[in-house]
């Protein structure tokens, strides 16, 4: 009896310690991620362009933008050193590490801006081949409204209750028949207005009042950006934006024969790094608007320079065409023309608290 016992029980065992194996062998094998690979970039900013890199969350960057004058000059200004120059000063904040906020302020046009940047995706190592981040930002025109006098003026207004210099009512009342005339528009631009005969400031801003609204100081940019780190020397980046501005001067545009697109455009820009060393590396851009004809503005940016990092800081110098440090102002008013020599140093500064 205790023989069958000790025979039952060892069957138990077996066929419980069988269940186990087969319950093991059941388990879904668990799906692993793949490991991120390491960033393309060391900077979110590239010369005048910006890359889909992104801070630890948590990080504080301050940002240094500087553009000297064109160098076409020569000795007169040193070379642009001594030129008009365009400053930026800005501000971001990683809040989680996928999500960047900013502010910057520019020197030219008083520009005030606010950002974001988020990161859809990153590239893995034998995984998903790209980072992609996104990038936008709504800029503010702060300078003197007088400054932004370039809107139309449509021929219906009241000129007779509005213009009290006789003069300059009939200087207009003419412009507006010769742009009917030969242009066949129904307006006159405020520039115009402003070289007319008997053109003075009370009436000007008179007419100014009657058609400036607030929106006018708003433009917008929003990009999506595409970068891999094909090896540990080589990155590379292409982006796809979009360009609006509320207010464009039309009597610019036309001139220009932007492709109707007045108030809008977009942008086809490709970066590219080269690392030489641990921490430095040679830096390419060029974007390229697509809504203009070759040989006229918006020009067209490029950027040849160096960069050196480390873990906190990054500084850039440059060769580059265009000084507008908000992207916007790069894609829609660039009027330096690098195939004419209209080239410019630029440096950029970053540095990172981790908190």
């Amino acid at each position: 009896m205790d023989k069958m016992k000790r025979l039952a029980l060892g069957f138990i065992f077996m066929m419980s310690g069988l269940g186990m194996v087969i319950a093991q062998d059941s388990i879904p094998e668990q799906h692993t991620r793949k490991p991120l690979a390491k960033a393309p970039f060391e900077s979110g900013y590239f010369m005048a362009d910006r890359t889909v890199f992104l801070p630890p969350a948590r990080t504080l960057e301050a940002v240094i933008q500087h553009d000297f004058g064109t160098i076409q000059q020569h000795w007169s200004d040193l070379y642009g050193i001594w030129g008009a120059s365009n400053i930026r000063l800005g501000l971001n904040f990683t809040i989680t590490k996928n999500l960047q906020v900013g502010f910057g302020t520019t020197k030219l046009k008083m520009l005030q801006d606010f950002n974001i940047k988020y990161v859809i995706a990153r590239q893995r190592k034998d995984g998903f081949p790209v980072t992609i981040s996104f990038f936008g930002n709504v800029a503010i025109n702060a300078s003197n409204k007088s400054s932004l006098g370039n809107n139309k003026l449509l021929s219906d207004l009241d000129y007779n209750s509005l213009v009290k210099d006789t003069a300059f009512r009939r200087s207009i009342q003419n412009q507006i028949i010769e742009n009917d005339t030969n242009a066949g528009i129904n307006y006159i631009t405020y520039n115009q207005a402003s070289g007319l005969n008997g053109a003075n400031q009370p009436d000007l801003s008179s007419l100014f009042d009657q058609t400036f609204k607030a929106s006018y100081r708003f433009s917008y940019f929003a990009e999506f950006m595409f970068a891999r780190r094909f090896c540990k020397e080589f990155s590379a980046q292409l982006g796809i934006s979009w360009v609006h501005y509320n207010l464009v001067d039309q009597a610019e545009s036309d001139n220009n024969h932007v492709n109707g697109m007045t108030n809008d455009n977009i942008n086809i820009s490709g970066i590219g790094k080269v690392k030489i060393s641990p921490q430095a590396s040679i830096i390419l851009s060029y974007s390229q608007p697509v809504f203009t004809y070759v040989n006229t503005a918006p020009w067209p940016n490029f950027g040849l320079g160096v960069e050196i990092s480390t873990s906190t800081h990054a500084f850039q110098i440059f060769l580059t065409a265009a000084n507008g440090l908000v992207p916007q102002e790069t894609v829609m008013h660039n009027n330096n023309n690098p195939y004419n020599g209209a080239i410019l140093l630029g440096f950029n500064i970053t540095r990172l608290w981790t908190f």
